[in-house]
């Protein structure tokens, strides 16, 4: 104990001493990974305060100087369009880093030098790394960096985060300008630098009263910046004269890229005999008539490879925690009552079982979606389908988490990270919920084989399209009732990268990153949820299936489904199993239905242990995954992770006694619409917070009873 609170009180002292060094550049520059090679990924990763953008900040020591990076979002320039955006200007504004590292794509060094330019009025000392320097070499062109150098002040140096080129050199540049304190240029056309030193000029006596830097100030000023100008009338810091000094925005942007196109002339010398690749993948990937069902073939290879390769393996991990970690667990733990051995087997272990099978799922996932991002084709998926998205409000981003809700809602809400504005994230994570996920197709299956044999596909595609439909009506009364998510400003703007092929450690290492993220921040949502499952399913202990509280308590509410075709108590008691998991509904109705309560004690009670068998059978499955998954490879155009299961006849047969064919469909429509699982609602909370994830819970409650309702309700018109 004494020892951990020295460690954390070494640990106060050096954030306190600590020089604070910002990390800003356009997106896809390749911020976090050069962080990560200074670093040793020590990263540690939050929110920043108030929304859901990541915070990632690490420490390292350069010559016995504590450094602390922040690695701040991506932004195109500091004149806030995006959550991005403001998050950085306001850091650069109220935090004052000391230093900051300007990451640079060398590649596209006209377009990130605006960014630049932008970042010099801060009035913070600056360093430029000139990222993906490799590539620029490889693509035959040529950076003058001593005249870099010698036009901008600061000190520029080539690197590559993902082949941890350059860092050494970079740690000194660091070291040296903080050290050294020497302010970046600021730099404008003639014309327009003499109405900003004039402008300065006349603030500078002000300064202290400005609560900004003065170059900031002078710079919004020159542009005609109303909500800055204003801010300074309404100080009585200047008066109106000043605006014959201003030019328009356009005219400040216009003049700004002008003369970073004159300077990119002076130092930049690209071969005529340059092979661009880039050019030649896209006129295929972005061709008119080739680019969209290239996108959808590439996002069913993904949706294919995610699902197929990772089933095996959530199914090995499920057994090998549930069935043989807790059998034995349960074992050693003999003494114990057998109520407190079915606490730990069932709620506790099979919490953490819940977590852990999710692991192959989000790893594979990721592990793609990394891929995607990382070589520079999300951005142009994004660019492929914004006019089709746009046409109800969304980026064209906002497609790719959704398509992936077909198959796990979890990911596909991760995924939203990836989406510029925080609109676009809160819109799309209240639509996933709507597409249905894999886990409710083993019911739609039993349902449908059960009740419409002779068309059950049609059947179960029509659940899917019912699902995006009402998902899609949902953003637009949505964006009619809340009017802050309509009037979004921001432009539409993607900076396509060339095309890279991501190194396999630094993808891997990203996708431990993101899955132990997911661990965190998911295991006591879900721990808390199976407690709450087990007690009212479980207690009071060993009684009959239909005496339980999960019994009591649908019994009592049963009355309420009676408009949506569903009142018996068996019917009503899978819904609250199915918030633990969608394919509960199937084991929940058949222990009630087949009474099969009583056979399970038994087995219980007289339960084998072997541990060598058992330890063998493990075994057995774990090779037998690898086989499943390079079978489902070789199979590549079968949905083998979607296939029917054998069915249960029984069970069916029993099932015609409950429901007839109308009340069948408003249940499936009622279990397509209704809460999503415990570990969706889990990463809808870390995503999203407490009050959105609350709104969401009940809109859903109350679209599955609408719409199941408004189902039955006319179909027995017509049947009657």
């Amino acid at each position: 104990m004494f020892r951990y609170r020295h460690r954390r009180r070494q640990i106060d002292v050096l954030k306190k001493n600590s020089i604070k060094v910002a990390f800003v550049g356009n997106p896809n520059v390749g911020k976090t990974a050069l962080i990560n090679a200074l670093s040793g990924s020590n990263l540690k990763v939050g929110n920043w305060p108030g929304v859901t953008v990541e915070k990632k900040e690490a420490n390292i020591v350069i010559n016995n100087q504590t450094f602390s990076l922040v690695d701040l979002p991506g932004a195109y320039s500091l004149n806030p369009f995006s959550l991005e955006e403001k998050i950085t200007r306001d850091f650069l504004i109220n935090e004052r880093p000391d230093l900051i590292v300007n990451v640079v794509d060398s590649n596209q060094l006209e377009k990130s030098l605006f960014l630049t330019f932008a970042l010099s009025e801060f009035e913070i000392p600056m360093v430029i790394a000139l990222n993906f320097f490799d590539e620029m070499v490889k693509n035959k062109t040529e950076i003058n960096i001593k005249k870099l150098k010698d036009l901008l002040s600061v000190e520029v140096v080539p690197t590559s985060g993902v082949k941890k080129i350059g860092i050494d050199a970079l740690k000194e540049a660091i070291y040296k300008a903080i050290n050294e304190r020497t302010l970046p240029n600021i730099l404008f056309e003639e014309s327009l630098d003499k109405k900003f030193k004039q402008i300065k000029e006349m603030l500078k006596d002000k300064k202290d009263q400005l609560g900004y830097p003065l170059s900031f100030v002078a710079a919004r000023v020159l542009e005609r910046d109303n909500q800055m100008i204003n801010e300074l009338i309404n100080k009585k810091l200047i008066d109106k004269s000043i605006l014959d000094l201003t030019v328009d925005n356009s005219t400040y942007i216009e003049s700004r890229y002008k003369f970073i196109s004159s300077i990119c002339k002076k130092i930049l010398v690209k071969h005529k005999d340059s092979y661009d690749l880039t050019q030649k993948i896209d006129s295929i990937l972005l061709n008119k008539f080739l680019g969209l069902p290239l996108f959808l073939i590439m996002m069913f290879i993904v949706f294919k490879l995610t699902f197929d390769l990772s089933k095996p393996f959530v199914d090995f991990t499920s057994y090998f925690i549930n069935d043989y970690i807790g059998k034995y667990v349960v074992y050693l733990l003999w003494f114990l009552p057998d109520i407190f051995k079915s606490l730990i087997k069932e709620a506790i272990i099979g919490g953490v079982g819940s977590v852990i099978s999710f692991f192959p799922l989000i790893g594979i996932f990721f592990l793609f979606i990394s891929i995607l991002e990382e070589s520079g084709y999300m951005t142009r998926a994004a660019f492929l389908i914004d006019k089709l998205m746009s046409s109800i409000g969304l980026s064209g981003k906002v497609f790719i988490p959704l398509i992936l809700g077909f198959g796990c809602n979890v990911p596909a809400i991760y995924a939203t990270r990836g989406l510029d504005s925080q609109k676009d994230r809160l819109l799309a994570g209240l639509m996933i919920p709507l597409m249905s996920c894999s886990a409710r197709l083993p019911v739609y299956l039993l349902f449908t084989a059960a009740f419409f044999k002779s068309f059950k596909e049609l059947i179960i595609l029509g659940l899917y399209f019912l699902g995006a439909l009402i998902a899609i009506l949902l953003v637009i009364l949505l964006q009619l009732a809340v009017p802050s998510l309509k009037t979004d400003s921001t432009p539409f703007i993607l900076e396509l990268p060339p095309y890279r092929i991501p190194p396999l450690k630094f993808l891997l290492k990203l996708t431990g990153f993101r899955v132990k993220s997911f661990v965190r921040k998911a295991s006591s949502v879900i721990l808390f949820t199976m407690i709450l499952v087990w007690s009212i399913n479980s207690l009071p202990y060993n009684a009959p299936v239909g005496e339980s509280y999960l019994a009591q308590g649908s019994r009592a509410i049963a009355f309420v489904f009676a408009p949506a075709g569903f009142d018996k108590w068996e019917a009503v008691a899978t819904l609250l199993p199915s918030i633990v998991a969608k394919e509960a509904v199937i084991g929940t109705l058949g222990q009630i239905l087949e009474g099969e309560q009583n056979s399970t004690t038994e087995a219980k009670s007289a339960e084998e242990y072997n541990f060598a068998d058992d330890t063998s059978k493990v075994i057995e499955q774990f090779k037998d995954s690898f086989i499943e998954a390079g079978t489902s490879l070789l199979n590549f155009f079968t949905i083998n992770s979607f296939q029917e299961k054998e069915k249960n006849e029984s069970l069916m047969n029993r099932l015609r006694t409950l429901f007839t064919p109308l009340s069948a469909l408003s249940f499936m429509i009622f279990i397509l619409l209704f809460v999503p699982c415990m570990v969706t609602i889990s990463v809808f909370i870390q995503e999203y917070g407490m009050k959105w994830t609350v709104f969401e819970i009940c809109m859903l409650l109350t679209i599955s009873y609408s719409v199941s309702t408004l189902v039955y309700q006319i179909g027995k018109l017509f049947i009657h």
